[in-house]
């Protein structure tokens, strides 16, 4: 006997709904814990009765204060309604707060969204441990990157903190574009793409890269490696800041094989400092020069 399977087309929440911002950890008591849902479609209106939260906290958008979300719109589940108000003020779309007495982990946990049938709209585990972003473990929030491409909330690289402590609840941080990217619009001698990667557009005082020489316990050995740190601009999510060695300067290769990720610190004003090591042979008695390449993405 044969058997045809016939797929179920999923719902307008599973197509057009995503978990855009997650506030797990705020400053102070706590208590400003938010969860924030876009509708990423440019046409449809979503309906979210029967949307609800199972697992991670609990909340059911059925006679919420908000039960439609119009495209393009942000909505707002939060713990404590007083203490969201005092850190971000008024007018913000809250739909209510988190049900049964829950909370959102600081040690990270699986947050599930489940639509009227009973069918998964999202389901992710987020934690506060690399590679994701630990600076939303200390008053930062989790910004999923380009929500409109509907990206997997389930893959770390899909995530990264928000510019500035306190999260942007029912807004944007992206850094807007530049114009022209090889163009020079404030004349500093940066093409301005590179100025945006780094956060030189941002008005404020220059970082510039520096390596040194920092020894390291790797496996109960110390180790001397040569360590580099550079700034990013959080919010300039359009471009990419990759590592290149030379021996010659004329010739120039990837360094990311022989590159370790050691730390992201924000620094509180929109950038961070990355740092890295690097394994042999750079830094190992063999002349390498470095360079910070920035490409569009």
């Amino acid at each position: 006997m044969a058997t045809v399977l016939t797929p179920v087309a999923p719902s307008d929440a599973q197509l057009y709904l995503v978990v855009s911002e997650i506030m797990y950890h705020p400053d102070g008591d706590g208590l400003a814990e938010f969860i924030e849902l876009t509708n990423i479609s440019t046409t449809v209106t979503l309906d979210l009765t029967g949307v609800r939260f199972v697992t991670g906290i609990d909340f059911d958008f059925t006679g919420s204060a908000v039960t439609s979300l119009a495209p393009g719109a942000r909505v707002l589940v939060v713990r404590d309604l007083a203490a969201f108000t005092t850190a971000h003020g008024g007018g913000h779309p809250v739909a209510g707060v988190f049900a049964n007495s829950t909370r959102l982990s600081n040690d990270g946990e699986t947050i599930k969204l489940e639509d009227a049938s009973n069918s998964t709209i999202k389901e992710f585990t987020y934690n506060d441990a690399p590679p994701w972003p630990t600076a939303a473990d200390a008053g930062y929030s989790l910004v999923l990157i380009d929500p409109t491409s509907n990206p997997d909330p389930d893959i770390t690289a899909n995530w990264r903190s928000s510019t500035l402590p306190g999260g942007n609840p029912n807004g944007t941080d992206l850094v807007p574009f530049p114009t022209n990217p090889l163009g020079d619009d404030d004349g500093n001698g940066t093409a301005d793409l590179v100025d945006y990667a780094i956060g030189s557009d941002l008005g404020l005082p220059v970082l510039a890269p520096t390596a040194s020489f920092e020894t390291y316990d790797i496996g109960g050995s110390m180790q001397t490696l040569l360590t580099l740190s550079y700034p990013i601009s959080l919010g300039a999510e359009s471009a990419s800041i990759g590592i290149d060695a030379s021996t010659d300067l004329s010739t120039w290769t990837d360094a990311a094989a022989n590159t370790e990720f050691i730390s992201q610190i924000n620094l509180g004003d929109g950038r961070a400092m990355v740092t890295v090591r690097f394994t042999a042979p750079i830094g190992d008695g063999v002349r390498h020069f470095l360079r910070l390449r920035v490409e569009q993405l």
